[in-house]
């Protein structure tokens, strides 16, 4: 099949988009469907991609209107872009399944419109071989975020949201500022001729640019100061929307502060740059675990946790080695698996019992077995234990910290491992040894994305190599800079 193929990933969810008001005059529960169908087709093409990619070993690279960049736009869907994009369709459909049981607030097909574009939105932030239209479509991920949050059209949604605009505001004018400082001393948006002339950029100017972009993804990608939005959209938001901000909307936003960096990691004033991302990784890790310590409403509490997680990405990908950016990567695919595993079940329980407080959950052993059951396993597996998957992500990211001497950062991932304990189990004792109730009858399809996403966990925890190997690969499409510009077909203007 020909690579050009690839764009689908980019067409497909914006002309679905376009057609969901042509399937509500056939009824709701035709656009649902819809849904699900585009999902799927996603998938397959996400999937034909990932294959390409990983058998052949080089990337698939489109370029728009056949204008070679720098001139013209191009995507590159590397061994990273291959992978996380298969990962974006996937929990776009089982989200799109979730949807029909856990959306009933109307309209319908402005949800439908806004899940595609947000599907869009994060594919394209990871594809983009350009920074300016990586900015077009962090805006599309962000806009589609701001109204999914308000959808549930409550003052909580809608105050909520809010927050998100403000600082979402805030951030997409730094990332702006800073595209602006590159291109006015590079002349060039194109991310691989921004790696060629990084080396001529004066150093000031490159490390105030890559500053201000760091702050400016730091909002979508959930790190402090700038993630005071994400709480309360997590709780606010529609439960499946939850399940894919934590699984690939803040991956979308590492993925692109981490390329970005590495793009430039040539200027002289490159490590002061890792030093802030390293100070802002920390504060996340250790503001969100003090404060999940405290929540009461287990949605909320997950939330705090996921960005807790977040920080330790963020934190492996400012080592500025191949080790630490492969720890990230591993990290990222484990991370993405238990927290759409816990969120998913979470929202379930609090579709069926009628909210996320911890007090619902007291006796959810006895009344929704299955739904209990993948809840352990993700609490279990995000706290690092032996034999669940994110141990040994954990576990790379604390030998990563130690190799280049951040022995206080090795020191942070395992206190925070020890705080996840006490808040997780907590929630696991409510679980199993308290309360009581009669059994409950839970739904077969969204039992068996749980008990598929709690397998996944598992055999990952008992057989790393697979999904290791694919996050090395991946990180190295990201770290190794030589070989990304040299897959990518210049034009040489301006070099």
């Amino acid at each position: 099949m020909n690579g050009q193929y690839a764009a689908l990933l980019i067409a497909l969810p914006l002309i679905s988009a376009f057609f969901v008001p042509v399937f509500k005059g056939m009824g709701k529960n035709a656009v649902r469907y819809f849904l699900i169908l585009v999902t799927a087709l996603q998938t397959g093409i996400a999937a034909w991609v990932f294959k390409e990619v990983y058998t052949t070993g080089q990337p698939i690279i489109v370029i728009a209107g056949g204008w070679k960049p720098p001139v013209g736009i191009n995507l590159y869907l590397g061994h990273f872009a291959a992978l996380f994009v298969l990962i974006i369709a996937v929990v776009s459909l089982f989200t799109s399944i979730f949807s029909i049981s856990a959306v009933k607030t109307e309209p319908i097909d402005k949800y439908a419109m806004l899940f595609l574009l947000l599907m869009l939105g994060a594919t394209g932030m990871i594809a983009t071989g350009d920074i300016f239209n990586l900015f077009v479509f962090m805006e599309i991920t962000a806009i589609t975020a701001y109204a999914l949050t308000a959808y549930n059209k409550t003052g909580e949604s809608a105050e909520a949201s809010m927050k998100y605009i403000i600082l979402g505001g805030i951030g997409s004018s730094f990332f702006l500022i800073g595209v602006a400082l590159i291109y006015g001393s590079l002349g060039t948006l194109n991310m691989a001729q921004i790696a060629q002339l990084a080396a001529t950029m004066d150093p000031t100017v490159a490390q105030v640019g890559l500053a201000l972009i760091i702050l400016g993804l730091a909002v979508e990608a959930e790190l402090f100061p700038l993630n005071a939005w994400a709480p309360d959209a997590y709780q606010a938001a529609p439960h499946p929307i939850t399940v894919m901000f934590s699984a690939f909307v803040v991956k979308a936003a590492l993925y692109a502060m981490a390329r970005i960096i590495y793009l430039m990691q040539v200027v002289e004033s490159w490590g002061s740059v890792l030093r802030l991302l390293i100070v802002m990784a920390a504060l996340t890790v250790v503001v969100a675990e003090l404060a999940a310590l405290r929540q009461k409403n287990v949605k909320r509490m997950i939330a705090y946790s996921s960005i807790a997680q977040i920080g330790f990405i963020a934190l492996a990908f400012a080592l500025g080695t191949q080790a630490g950016v492969d720890a990230g990567v591993f990290h990222m695919i484990n991370h993405a698996i238990v927290k759409v595993l816990l969120f998913l079940a979470v929202g379930y329980v609090a579709i069926t019992l009628g909210g996320a407080e911890l007090e619902k959950f007291q006796g959810l052993g006895r009344r929704m077995p299955l739904t209990a059951f993948a809840i352990s396993v993700g609490a279990v597996a995000t706290i690092g234990i032996p034999l669940f998957n994110v141990f040994w992500s954990k576990i790379r990211i604390i030998l990563a910290t130690l190799n280049v001497g951040y022995t206080w950062a090795a020191v942070l991932v395992l206190s925070a491992s020890v705080v996840e304990a006490v808040y997780y189990f907590r929630l696991l004792h409510a679980i199993w040894f308290e309360g009581e109730g009669e059994r409950i009858s839970e739904s077969m399809v969204i039992g068996l994305m749980m008990f598929f996403l709690a397998a996944l966990v598992v055999v990952i925890g008992v057989y790393p190599d697979y999904v290791w190997e694919l996050a090395r690969k991946a990180g190295e499409d990201i770290f190794n800079v030589a070989q990304y510009v040299k897959n990518v077909p210049l034009m040489g203007v301006g070099a």
